[in-house]
Order: structure tokens, then sequence, then C-alpha cells
């Protein structure tokens, strides 16, 4: 007949009877330890159902898995800041995280800042980032309405060689405020307003601010996205961060702010 002992904690075996002597005699199973077999109930001391005892001392009883009636694993999480597991008891938690001791500077900083420190980002989808282009553009169209009206002199320029002059121009100066629209606002507020509006925002992966530098070199890839003939922008649909192509060169995310 086999049997089981608790050691340290846990289930031990199956051993022989013989072997479960040794043990005894070696002093590893005292007279406290807890034994099990086949036949038996539960758990009970060595010093109750030792080897060779008399079957009456045992209760008849179908099989059962044994299981140690010691106490259970004390439980763990891990670290959303740098990924190793610990105690609940030396971890700190926040809403639905978990941070050890040493990253939980950095993980405060991180809330002080404004950042999502959690890891857990809402990725803005195709039609929600779709419409905020929408927004942006109808803003764009106002602006270049109200340049172009001045260069054409409100009543119209009748002279074609008077006129390139002004759509070339009017053309710089659109291009330019697109450009001086994308990079302040992105640099600033992470947003423009059409993103405002959608309450999304432009990160870094981490979920830091970007910089004008990255805005103006996003405004670039964006180009890039068009020139793709739009694809750019429908690598979105199925890309697990929801990343366009200008995400991706930029290394940037676009998520839901709010």
């Amino acid at each position: 007949m086999d049997w089981y002992y608790v050691d340290a904690g846990k289930s031990t075996g199956p051993i022989s009877e013989p072997q479960l002597v040794d043990l005894i005699k070696a002093g590893k199973v005292t007279p406290d330890t807890l034994l099990w077999r086949e036949g038996m109930t539960e758990w009970k001391p060595c010093k109750g159902v030792g080897p060779r005892v008399a079957a009456s001392e045992i209760k008849a009883a179908p099989a059962a898995t044994p299981v140690a009636s010691a106490a259970p694993t004390a439980a763990t999480e891990t670290c959303v800041q740098c990924g190793q597991t610990f105690p609940r008891e030396d971890m700190m938690k926040f809403e639905n995280a978990w941070v050890c001791v040493n990253c939980k500077p950095v993980f405060l900083q991180k809330l002080k800042e404004g950042v999502n420190a959690t890891g857990a980002f809402d990725y803005a989808g195709f039609w929600i980032r779709f419409g905020a282009k929408f927004i942006d553009g109808i803003i764009m169209q106002i602006v270049n309405y109200a340049l172009i009206l001045p260069l054409l002199g409100f009543g119209g320029i009748k002279n074609t060689g008077v006129l390139g002059v002004a759509m070339v121009i009017q053309m710089i100066l659109s291009f330019s405020v697109q450009i001086a629209y994308i990079t302040f606002f992105l640099g600033k507020y992470g947003a423009t307003p059409g993103k405002m509006a959608c309450k999304l925002k432009v990160v870094n992966p981490d979920g830091t601010p970007i910089t004008y530098g990255k805005a103006f070199g996003r405004f670039w890839g964006e180009m890039l996205s068009g020139f793709t003939l739009g694809i750019g922008y429908l690598i979105v649909v199925w890309d697990e961060e929801k990343r366009a192509l200008h995400d991706r060169v930029c290394n940037t995310r676009v998520i839901r702010n709010g």
C-alpha cells in the first residue's frame, strides 16, 4: 500500500510502507506529520495511522485524491512595470494593477505626470480616427478658404498670370498652415482639435507625451500613408495596437483619452 505525507506544506509521495518506516526512523516523518493512503477519508497524524496499523484504525471510505491540509501558498501577482512576479504582501495595488517595491517610485511618478502607468491602453480604432480626421479636414478647409479670398481680391482676378501666382502662394500657405496645425497641437496637447473632439490622444508606446519634433515627423509620416492610396490608414483595422503606417514609422499610438 502506498503512502503520502505532508512535507513543507506539500503532499509528497507515493512511497511504499518500508520507505515510510525508514523516514520515521530518520526523523523525516514525525508523530505529527500528516499521512494519507487510499481508503482514508482525510489526512491524519502519523501517530494515529502509522504503518502496520490495524485496518480498524482507518475508517473505510472511497478513494480520495491526496490533498495536503497545510496552509495554501501565498498569492502572487505580476508587476506591470518590470513584469516579475512577487507575493501580494510585497506589492502595491492600483486599480487592477500590481506594482513591486522597486518599481513603485517610477510608477507613482508616471501617475503624477498623468501617464497611463498600468500599461493598459484603449487604442482608438479606424472609424473614430476617421471621424477626428474628418473634423480636422473641415477646419483646414475653412482656414484655406480664409486664405484664398484675400489673394483673389474677393472679386476675382482676371489676369491669368496673376491668378496663377496667387494660386501657388495659396498652396504654399495652405501647406505651411497644415504643417503648423499638426505640429503645434500634437506637440502641445497631444491631439488636434479633431482628436480632442473625439477624445483621442497621440502618445509614445509607454503613454508619455510626444515631442514637437515627433509631431513634425508624424506629419510627414501621415503624408506617406496618403501616398499609399490610403492603405497606410487601413492598417489600423488589423494591427493589434491599431497603428496606422505613420504610427509605425514614428513609433506612436493613438489612444482614447476619456
